[in-house]
């Protein structure tokens, strides 16, 4: 390898990631206190397979598995881990989770920097610059993708650290692949072979866009390390990059989609456009997205994006020149991938990780953190471009060389502003929505989430007032914001306890869209709270029917039967939900009560015991232990359960619980006839106080 291939300076490398890990500390100082937003509930908060308790193997497998719509199914389970850590470490306080996405976004930029290092150390770029000037190109491209304002969507949104784990182990896994080709013996080759391969499972673990990443290999290879001047090489890496596609589309299907291609095809019947139009817009909100990325004023980003949605290539009039525009520029990248591979590789790299989000698929059809991974080489051109002017006036104009070299440290200074500025919108719920109302003042969205937010503050005629204003805009609103209108306000009659008018907004919403599995669940649960147990019967059985039988409705259905004096009818549907969710607490524990309640007293205690195994000191495992071993006649072993619970609860604590428990229509109601005394004559012979306990025990 020739000197120039050779580091410039042994401190180089950590004075450009002292330098990262200011700037990007400096300007995301105000996020680490900014609230859960939108999919965080679902995803975190609300996901009690990431609630980890305790650091045991069972436990860190369940995370695995967490997936908050399809139990039993493995999901991105690379990134449900560092949220399950994060919860065993600060259970629900945001500033732990922000710490670990900004720490992950500083890894990601320093990494940047790392793989362009040494992409000028390859064969097509190594004769362009000494090392001190790759040095100097790597920073500023990596400096200019990670105080972008754009990036901030990826960095504030919590549950978004699924696609900065998969930008940052993608980016391994370029940068290890690059170190394997510059490697100088086999066994150097044979490590980084293997740290990339891992790196590649790790970038799809925590999210499934990564799997373009052998084929963007392909591309890097290409670029950097062929010579593309022979028509040969042309042809055969042409046909590798495609070949490779086609094979990562095949794995896919069989992991992703269930082994059908068009699986994914199923998912347009609950959105407000077709394949086509989708295919039609995406290139609408790519150009977008790049007008976002290079002029990223914070009054131009937003949650929420009001968006037409394009009806043929007139319709609107921008359809046709995106269209063409996109073309031209996917053209200019192949066309120029000999000649300015640096650019080249910059505009291929963007298009295709837009490939998996940006196309078929039936996802929402904007998000600006979808550009967290494809916008990673988009600033490199931009550096290079600069050093080069630096280059020439240095030699002919200092005067120029200087306004240059002042106007990278001012558009550093102005991008990271913009960031700064940025993050006061994701402070709270009520400030992002508010700032979303402003910039998509056509789209319902904002004023149902300001209606959620006011209703979770217990504000619920205001809530109902935002929810109004925006059902007010029926001309906007496809079918499903309608639906959303009248399942959300079925949840406020929910919340004042005005069952029968929830019950007949939620089966309003349920004749415009009879397939919304979130209605007909809240729908369940409303017919639950206000004991319509038959009723309640016939809509689970719907949704086991329909959907995939997630652990959440198994459960229900055995809870209704137990309800209706069936345990044994309940027993059937518990081992259900245990085998989809095997390391869920309700599972486990409505499973091992079911067998209680059946007789089959030592197999529920063994199911039992592995629940408080892995929710110690968990109030209503301990009490089903409890009630298990007196009904069996083991009373020694009880005692020894009500010693762990007289241990971590005191007496007024466990009191309000068991009155809680009884009122809860969504947990089996357990014995107090057999309990309370059983708690009374544990507390009287260890000579404690008992008089709230005693009442309780006279009640029954």
């Amino acid at each position: 390898m020739s000197k120039k291939c050779e580091p410039h300076h042994g401190r180089s490398p950590y004075i450009a990631f002292g330098l990262l890990l200011f700037l990007i500390l400096t300007f995301y100082s105000n996020t680490f206190y900014s609230s859960w937003h939108l999919d965080d509930d679902a995803n975190i908060t609300g996901n009690h397979r990431i609630h980890m308790r305790a650091l045991t193997p069972e436990a860190i497998m369940g995370t695995f598995y967490a997936s908050p719509v399809s139990a039993g199914k493995m999901y991105r389970p690379v990134a449900n881990l560092t949220f399950a850590l994060n919860w065993y470490v600060g259970k629900n306080n945001v500033t732990g989770y922000h710490i670990v996405n900004v720490a992950v976004h500083v890894v990601t930029a320093f990494l940047l920097f790392l793989t362009i290092v040494n992409l000028y150390r390859s064969p097509r770029l190594e004769s362009q610059y000494e090392p001190a000037g790759g040095y100097l190109i790597a920073f500023l491209a990596a400096a200019l993708w990670a105080v972008n304002p754009i990036q901030t969507q990826a960095v504030n949104y919590i549950v978004q650290r699924m696609a900065l784990l998969a930008a940052m182990f993608y980016l391994f896994g370029i940068y290890f692949y690059v170190k394997l080709r510059l490697a100088d013996t086999s066994s150097i080759r044979i490590v980084y072979c293997i740290t990339f391969f891992f790196s590649f499972l790790l970038a799809v673990g925590s999210k499934e866009n990564a799997a373009i990443l052998p084929v963007v290999l392909i591309l890097v290879e290409m670029i950097f390390f062929q010579d593309l001047s022979l028509l040969k090489n042309r042809r055969v890496f042409w046909g590798l990059a495609v070949g490779t596609g086609i094979l990562v589309f095949l794995v896919g299907s069989l992991f992703f989609m269930k082994g059908n291609p068009i699986f994914f095809l199923k998912g347009y019947a609950s959105r407000p456009f077709s394949l086509t139009e989708r295919i039609m817009t995406e290139p609408r909100i790519i150009v977008y997205y790049l007008s976002q990325i290079f002029y990223p004023l914070p009054s131009r980003l937003s949650i929420q994006h009001d968006i037409l949605i394009s009806t043929s290539l007139f319709k609107p009039w921008t359809t046709l020149p995106s269209i063409a525009l996109v073309l031209l520029l996917i053209g200019i990248g192949v066309s120029q991938a000999r000649k300015k591979p640096v650019a080249a590789f910059g505009i291929l790299f963007f298009f295709l990780n837009h490939l998996i989000e940006s196309t078929v698929i039936p996802l929402e059809l904007i998000f600006e953190h979808r550009n967290y991974l494809p916008s990673l080489f988009l600033f490199w051109p931009i550096a290079y471009g600069l050093k080069r002017l630096m280059d020439y006036y240095r030699k002919n104009k200092r005067t120029m060389h200087v306004i240059i070299a002042s106007f990278a440290v001012l558009l550093l200074m102005v991008l990271g502003m913009g960031t700064y500025i940025r993050n006061i919108a994701w402070a709270t719920e009520k400030s992002l929505w508010e700032d979303a109302a402003q910039k998509a003042p056509k789209s319902s969205r904002p004023y149902y989430r300001l209606a959620d937010f006011y209703s979770k503050s217990g504000r619920l005629d205001l809530s109902a007032a935002f929810l109004k204003k925006g059902f007010s805009m029926r001309h906007h609103l496809p079918k499903q914001g309608q639906v959303l209108y009248y399942n959300n306000m079925g949840n406020i009659f929910r919340k004042k306890q005005a069952y029968e008018k929830a019950i007949q907004h939620f089966k309003t919403a349920l004749e415009i869209q009879p397939n919304f599995t979130t209605v007909r669940e809240n729908l369940l649960l409303a017919l639950i709270e206000s004991d319509k147990w038959d009723e309640a019967s016939k809509q689970v059985d719907i949704l086991i029917t329909k959907r995939y039988p997630h652990s959440f409705y198994l459960n229900l259905k055995g809870l209704i039967w137990v309800r209706q004096h069936s345990p044994a009818k309940a027993v059937p549907y518990f081992r259900k939900a245990l085998q989809r969710a095997p390391y869920a607490r309700d599972s486990l524990v409505n499973f091992g009560v079911a067998l209680s309640l059946t007789g089959a007293f030592d197999r529920a205690d063994g199911f039992l015991k592995r629940a408080n195994s892995l929710y110690p000191n968990d109030a209503l495992i301990l009490l089903w232990l409890v009630e298990n071993s007196l009904k069996a006649g083991r009373e020694n072993t009880a005692g020894e359960y009500l010693d762990d619970l007289l241990t971590t609860y005191s007496v007024n604590r466990l009191e309000y619980f068991l009155r809680k428990h009884s009122k809860n229509n969504f947990s089996i109601p357990s014995s107090s006839e057999l309990l309370v005394p059983a708690i009374v004559d544990r507390i009287e012979a260890q000579g404690d106080e008992v008089a709230e306990m005693t009442s309780m025990k006279n009640d029954n």
